[in-house]
């Protein structure tokens, strides 16, 4: 708080699966441990310039590398080696100083030439990839626009009774992302990734869904199954 109070900070997404929120409003959060500072969202969707309360803003801007330039700092759960990186002792979130996007950047390229190398489970938008237990979401070319929607997967395991017992009478596993939170968009690229459960599973469903906003009345989404063995 006393490194970026009065500052700007970026809040960016993450190509890192591991880590899952623990919060339903994950924004509530920086609102917290960055209390004093402006927060930045680049890839929110609603109107510009938007306001609330604790100092956060939405800006709009086309990808992370010009919203960088605009902010103090960055925040995210992604770490790399880097003279920009200002809390080497942090374990789960990170804090750069703004000339950190160009490591960051060299990271979501990596990543991302790491996933596309193979085949893809599905494609629809966007292109599915299936690694690591998790899935992609990659789109290239990318605009800002195609961020609007939040990514869902529908997980149906091979023993029901791996099922959390909330989801068990659905008979799967239904899970999702925001761009804004699992996401980046760089460079004309669009890549998100969710962890997948660690049980085996019969087969999944992915898609996306518009966001329950004005600005999104009218859009329709899409759905790709993707069977089991892939």
């Amino acid at each position: 708080r006393e490194t970026t109070r009065g500052k700007v900070v970026l809040v960016l997404g993450s190509v890192e699966p591991d880590w899952s929120w623990q919060a339903i409003h994950p924004h509530y959060v920086w609102r917290y441990y960055l209390a004093g500072s402006v927060l930045s969202h680049s890839l929110h969707t609603e109107e510009a310039g938007r306001h609330y309360p604790g100092g956060s803003v939405l800006t709009h801007f086309p990808d992370m590398e010009a919203a960088a330039r605009a902010a103090d700092f960055l925040v995210t759960r992604d770490r790399v080696e880097s003279g920009a990186l200002l809390t080497p002792g942090n374990e789960r979130v990170f804090l750069y100083d703004s000339a950190g996007m160009d490591d960051l950047v060299e990271l979501y390229r990596a990543t991302y030439q790491r996933v596309v190398s193979g085949e893809p489970a599905a494609r629809s938008h966007f292109d599915v990839y299936l690694g690591d237990r998790a899935l992609f979401h990659v789109k290239d070319p990318c605009v800002r626009e195609d961020t609007g929607y939040w990514i869902y997967v529908e997980a149906v395991p091979e023993d029901p009774k791996d099922l959390p017992a909330r989801r068990r009478r659905d008979g799967l596993d239904d899970l999702f992302l925001f761009f804004d939170h699992s996401g980046v968009l760089f460079e004309g690229k669009c890549m998100a990734v969710l962890s997948l459960p660690d049980y085996p599973l019969s087969g999944m469903r992915t898609g996306q869904r518009p966001r329950r906003h004005r600005l999104w009345k009218g859009r329709r989404g899409w759905e790709v199954e993707i069977p089991a063995g892939r």
